[in-house]
């Protein structure tokens, strides 16, 4: 049997690996159907085939912007709403209305098991074929030593991917799959799954890919250039920290226990601590600013933050630990911002919770119930004196956009009452991730912006080890969890405060530092899918998702005031079975040894 590229048994090449002409002559089937053994083969003297082959795994990695429905993750938890979506009732609503299904799993995640499972096979294709391959100046042996190093530690992001949502999986190993081969595979459990992804790529294992990785590198100098955007030793310590924050968790550590792992074996979360640890102690990551004009030796941190998301000229940046490359454009901008800037052009499609406006702090890092702060939080002029970042995440009634105040009040430019216009659900729209358009002089368009997707950043770092910390002795470890939590609120532009705690209470409990941590997190972290996951470790799904989706209506008066209205925009139904994803039905049904996950056997 022929073994065909993609189309017969979705293997590793996509069409723009095939649709580039070389010294081999390919059959004349179209490009999608081009064979195997044509785009490895050895007598290639360019490699260039193997290399896209090796580039192609990369393309395995999620592209996490506006993925799902349109809109953000997020936008199936407290934090927000697909703006389309009226009656509750798209595809990323399954999320919150307890309509998942085997059915219709697939779909809503982006087919995230079989993709993900493409990605896999794309990497054992490639550590296969390399495997002998023949150097050459094209294809030099540390070329193929160090590509062969990232297809496994990419191997094993996937794997994680997938066990974020299903728990244990079938481990494939090195192992390609023809067409014609039983593919009847049991799955692993957590515990097996985890160990094959530690053992893949840390350090400590000397059979792990980890010592042929390039080193770990935040900006890469002129002659590296070729190096932004892959993976390295840096990226390898991030996944590890990563992971065994989640293991330490309580949903992971509950679903080991049940499949019968020793307590000795588990994920700890001094464990945990230490991942994150590793990766500090690499000196080379750090918070991002900006300096101001004009003054080099000065920090700004407020444009710092905005710019790592929006800014043409700050990829890559010592914040950027891990992250998915993509070309310049605006369509992120025509995407999110607000629907009246430009007719037919601007959708503002995510819709950011009133819920999670009011977890941002006030600008001197207190709560905005907390009656100790130097601010009184108004409710009916509740965007004064905020935590910037709050700013820089969502478009609210009277922040400014491309020179002019977005309004979000009723019958505003942007929250029409014209019909089929997309407009706000919730009186707030996405700001986070646009470009920062500072050129343009007024608002007749948007300059394009490289949206590059990061992964993993140098914030998450600092809040794995303090959230680890905390868990594992607050009282012992004060010092480097508060250390953490004001490194980010410093550069967030927070208030210092005349004890330079930036908000942080001078005493507390091991219960009241995990809210501070885990807000923290929610508000840093904000639409770069990690509540969805977060809540569900945690085992707070269920109390955070059963409480309504909240936003605002806002009244312009004809003083020209205006007059704020909480109200309830979503309810949301979560039960114990939904924090693991059920297994496609597809899936069950090609493989006669899966078992479904519990509570999904319909």
């Amino acid at each position: 049997m022929k073994r065909f590229i993609y189309k017969t048994i979705q293997v590793a090449c996509v069409t723009g690996l095939l649709a580039v002409s070389a010294c081999n002559t390919f059959e004349s089937e179209p490009l999608e159907w081009n064979q195997e053994a044509n785009v490895v083969n050895p007598k290639d003297s360019t490699a260039l085939y193997m290399k896209q082959l090796h580039q192609a795994i990369y393309l395995s990695l999620p592209t996490l912007h506006t993925r799902l429905s349109n809109s953000y993750l997020d936008a199936a938890t407290d934090d927000g709403v697909p703006t389309r979506d009226k009656g509750g009732s798209s595809s990323l609503e399954n999320y919150r209305n307890g309509n998942l299904s085997p059915e219709n799993i697939a779909s809503l995640d982006g087919e995230a098991w079989k993709n993900f499972y493409i990605g896999i096979r794309r990497a054992n294709l490639f550590l296969e074929k390399i495997e002998g391959y023949p150097t050459s100046s094209q294809l030099s042996a540390k070329d193929i030593k160090a590509m062969k190093a990232e297809a496994r530690l990419l191997r094993a992001y996937f794997y994680f991917e997938l066990v974020k949502r299903w728990g244990g999986v079938p481990l494939l190993g090195d192992k390609v799959f023809n067409y014609d081969e039983d593919w009847n595979i049991a799955r692993s459990s957590l515990a097996e799954c985890s160990n094959y992804i530690l053992a893949e790529i840390s350090e400590e294992n000397p059979a792990s890919c980890y010592n042929d990785l390039f080193d770990a590198m935040s900006i890469p100098s002129t002659t590296q250039t070729a190096l932004v955007g892959r993976v390295n030793k840096g990226v390898a310590k991030a996944l590890v920290s990563r992971l065994k924050l989640y293991l330490a968790s309580d949903l992971y550590r509950e679903k080991m226990i049940e499949e019968g792992a020793p307590t000795s074996e588990l994920v700890t979360w001094q464990d945990a601590a230490d991942a994150a640890k590793a990766v500090i102690n690499l000196g080379i990551y750090d918070l991002h600013y900006t300096a101001k004009k004009g003054e080099e030796d000065k920090t700004d941190p407020t444009p710092g933050l905005l710019a790592l998301f929006g800014d043409n000229n700050v990829f890559p940046n010592k914040e950027t630990i891990m992250m998915k490359e993509a070309t310049g454009n605006t369509t992120l901008e025509s995407d999110n911002s607000p629907c009246g800037y430009q007719k037919n052009k601007c959708k503002g499609l995510t819709s950011p919770s009133q819920n999670l406006v009011d977890a941002f702090l006030m600008l001197d890092g207190k709560r905005i119930d907390d009656p100790t702060g130097k601010y009184a939080y108004n409710n009916q002029n509740p965007y004064a004196n905020r935590d910037p970042r709050l700013t820089y995440t969502v478009f609210y009634n009277g922040a400014t956009w491309l020179k002019r105040a977005v309004e979000t009040f009723n019958g505003g430019l942007d929250r029409s009452n014209v019909p089929n216009l997309i407009t706000t659900q919730t009186g707030y729209y996405l700001r986070k991730f646009l470009g920062l358009n500072e050129t343009k002089a007024d608002n007749s368009g948007f300059n394009g912006a490289y949206h590059h997707y990061q992964i993993i950043r140098y914030a998450e770092i600092l809040l794995n080890y303090a959230e680890a910390l905390n868990e594992a002795d607050t009282d012992a470890n004060k010092a480097d969890i508060e250390d953490c939590i004001i490194k980010l609120r410093k550069r967030a532009g927070i208030e210092a405060g005349d004890d330079e705690r930036y908000g942080l209470p001078a005493i507390y409990t091991q219960e009241e530092m995990r809210d501070i941590i885990r807000n923290e997190r929610r508000i840093e972290l904000a639409f770069e899918e990690h509540r969805f996951w977060d809540i569900r470790r945690w085992k707070i799904a269920e109390d955070v998702m059963n409480e309504p989706v909240e936003g605002v209506e806002i009244i312009r008066q004809a003083d020209g005031s205006f007059d704020y209205n909480y109200v309830n925009v979503r309810t949301s139904t979560f039960d114990e079975r939904m924090y693991w994803y059920p297994i496609p039905r597809g899936e069950m049904n090609g493989n006669t040894k899966l078992t479904q996950n519990p509570g999904w056997n319909y």
